[in-house]
């Protein structure tokens, strides 16, 4: 055994010998990264902190602050908020019932962008007190990319648009595997109102052009990749005009449009059958009138 641990443990049963408290050291645990939270959802900041026999919870103090603000704070064995920071109201919570095994967690609901930032965990116990921080970034999802193509008398405009992410993304535009980023236009704005991301990505492709398209979104802090291939054949002809184009998965507009065409057909043929069965109900009721009056003059 090693020389001193060897003191050490003999110094302790020592103690215990007399009857007197034998402290380890009071180390609590917080993440050492950054914590990334997730826009509008909850986040659980963790902190943990040793208990043993003698712990108390009447004499446990819990102390969350970021930077100068109060986040939340529990003494008297009870949430005491009197000093809470108005961001934080009614979003911050820790987890009683697990306080007698070490956990004094937070969870923060309804996570916004505003919630960034460096968060300090202050534990203070019959058995010692520590405080550590760590830092909080705030992340959002980009949605599904959105294709829209223009007509140009020339050729066509390619449009990609994503939003309701964050931080800032990167786009790469590929082509047959080659970068042709530099030939695009980007547009990227945050919304007024939650300050998530709003981009627009596209690219004018002359006629003639038959080719493969790849869009790539970063989301880098969330490891998020969008990638969407799109392949388009621009025909040289032209008729009555017009350039014509193609675009993969155009084709599944036929069958509707087949469809809508048999339902007109259907309504339109309804409409003659009815119409007909009506004239010649009047014809027989017409044919049937004068019949009658002719059998009751010859009576």
């Amino acid at each position: 055994m090693n020389p001193l641990k060897l003191r050490v443990t003999v110094f302790c049963l020592f103690l215990l010998l007399f009857k007197a408290p034998c402290y380890t050291e009071f180390e609590i645990t917080v993440p050492r990264d950054t914590v990334t939270g997730f826009y509008s959802e909850a986040l659980i900041l963790r902190c943990s902190f040793p208990v043993d026999s003698s712990w108390d919870l009447q004499s446990t103090v819990i102390t969350w602050q970021r930077g100068l603000d109060v986040v939340h704070r529990f003494y008297y064995s009870q949430d005491q908020l009197d000093r809470q920071n108005q961001h934080f109201v009614n979003r911050t919570s820790l987890f009683i019932q697990e306080m007698a095994r070490g956990n004094a967690s937070l969870r923060l609901d309804k996570v916004t962008l505003q919630d960034a930032g460096v968060y300090t965990c202050s534990i203070s116990t019959n058995t010692g007190s520590q405080k550590k921080s760590f830092g909080v970034k705030i992340a959002a999802f980009y949605s599904e990319p959105r294709l829209q193509f223009s007509l140009l008398t020339d050729g066509v405009n390619l449009l990609v648009t994503s939003d309701g992410g964050y931080p800032s993304p990167t786009l790469q535009w590929l082509m047959q595997n080659s970068d042709i980023t530099n030939r695009t236009q980007t547009h990227i704005a945050q919304d007024t109102q939650t300050g998530l991301y709003v981009v627009s990505s596209w690219l004018n492709l002359t006629k003639g052009t038959k080719t493969f398209l790849t869009f790539i979104l970063h989301n880098n802090p969330l490891g998020q990749d969008l990638r969407r291939d799109i392949q388009l054949d621009l025909d040289k002809g032209e008729r009555q005009g017009e350039s014509a184009y193609r675009c993969h998965g155009c084709f599944i507009y036929i069958p509707v449009i087949l469809l809508l065409l048999l339902l007109i057909v259907m309504s339109l043929l309804s409409v003659f059958i009815t119409r007909r069965s009506r004239r010649e109900q009047t014809k027989q009721n017409g044919f049937t009138e004068i019949k009658s009056k002719f059998l009751m003059e010859n009576v």
